[in-house]
């Protein structure tokens, strides 16, 4: 347990200084963090709870997105400045690497198998980003619309 809030700590600081890189404003970089640490978070305890490293990434990815979303409503800021310091604890930067080494170390077969899970870890982040700015698009839309129509 405590390496899970270890990890989350580490996951906002990461997310932070991701943030600070970037350039995005100073009063936003702890709120990057936080969706950052969200996210990575829901990555946790989808593994936790014995989903794939795929389904846990899609969980996290789609966290970062609905938060991402709600900072941007929160703080008048673009998206776009939370999801990227978002998604960086959740990259497979580590996997990505032990497939290169393994291509150039001659196993092929595993190196293949690496490659295709980076591929399926990185769909899995973009298609929860996907599906959590399609619903928060139609929540902001049509429940806005939905409202003026009670009154």
């Amino acid at each position: 347990m405590i390496t899970i809030i270890l990890n989350i700590v580490f996951s906002f600081g990461a997310s932070c200084f991701f943030g600070l890189l970037f350039n995005a404003p100073k009063y936003l970089l702890v709120p990057a963090g936080l969706v950052g640490a969200v996210g990575w978070g829901m990555f946790q305890i989808s593994i936790f709870y014995d989903y794939s490293d795929i389904q846990a990434s899609f969980f996290g990815g789609f966290f970062v997105g609905i938060m991402s979303h709600y900072m941007s409503r929160k703080f008048f800021s673009p998206a776009i400045l939370f999801i990227i310091p978002g998604i960086i604890p959740l990259v497979p930067g580590g996997t990505a690497y032990q497939a290169i080494r393994n291509l150039v170390l001659n196993n092929y077969h595993e190196a293949l198998v690496t490659m295709i899970q980076v591929a399926l870890i990185s769909s899995a982040i973009a298609l929860g980003l996907l599906i959590s700015d399609l619903l928060s698009k139609l929540y902001f839309t049509y429940g806005k619309q939905i409202k003026l129509k009670r009154n």
